[in-house]
């Protein structure tokens, strides 16, 4: 499974940009909306920088995640340890979301959490997002915190077929302006279909309300929405019964 072992105050620049999180945050806002859920839980959420945003917009937002990983302005939000894979009852709430988590599981994993999620908002709705390929990463990035350069170089990176999908395995070094080693991200994850996480989505006892299609940006990190079907997408299930 995923796991990173990166700061999260470099992780953060790197991987969770605030105009990365802005773009997203804003389609979790529209969905939200329509469905009239104010009071929502965040599963997987990191930093917490999504449910940050969500709570400057009006949202009553509980973040949750295995453990605190919260950064900066998020650590003032409401937080308690929860796994998806475990499940359990740990409030009421109008709808869920997760972003950046479904993708880090296998199969059975999918299947588990999202019907966890499914009993625990009942009738609310739940949306994620999914990256049906790989993320296509540069093999270098550069960015600059607090006046100190940091680079993420791509060591390594491996590709093999699984049923649904492939395996994605690679290595990136985070070095800083003396070259020392600052961090690293040496980890795998599968990357399934669409027709495989429509599979696990119905497996699961969930169906499918509505789908926002997007487009994976390397360069810029993050996704741009898409009129039509592409290569990623913000999904919104709910319980069948």
């Amino acid at each position: 499974m995923w796991r990173t072992q990166i700061p999260k105050s470099i992780y953060a620049r790197f991987f969770v940009s605030w105009s990365r999180v802005r773009r997203e945050v804003l389609v979790l806002r529209d969905i939200l909306l329509k469905f009239n859920a104010r009071k929502v839980i965040e599963f997987g959420c990191g930093i917490g920088r999504h449910g940050y945003l969500l709570s400057k917009l009006g949202f009553d937002v509980l973040l949750t995640d295995i453990r605190d990983w919260r950064f900066g302005s998020a650590r003032r939000m409401p937080f308690k340890i929860y796994d998806v894979l475990e499940g359990g009852n740990i409030g009421v709430f109008d709808a869920g979301y997760a972003m950046g988590l479904i993708i880090v599981f296998n199969y059975e994993q999918i299947i588990r959490a999202l019907h966890n999620i499914g009993e625990l908002l009942g009738k609310g709705i739940f949306i994620f997002d999914y990256n049906f390929t790989i993320y296509n990463e540069p093999r270098e990035k550069i960015v600059r915190i607090r006046g100190r350069e940091y680079r993420a170089i791509m060591m390594k990176e491996e590709i093999e077929p699984i049923e649904g999908g492939v395996l994605y395995k690679y290595r990136i070094d985070i070095l800083d302006d003396k070259g020392n080693l600052v961090g690293v991200e040496d980890t795998e994850y599968p990357v399934y279909d669409k027709e495989t996480i429509f599979k696990a989505i119905k497996e699961a006892g969930l169906k499918i309300e509505e789908i926002h299609w997007a487009k994976w940006d390397p360069i810029k990190y993050k996704y741009r929405l898409s009129k039509k079907e592409a290569d990623s997408a913000f999904i919104a299930v709910r319980k069948t019964v």
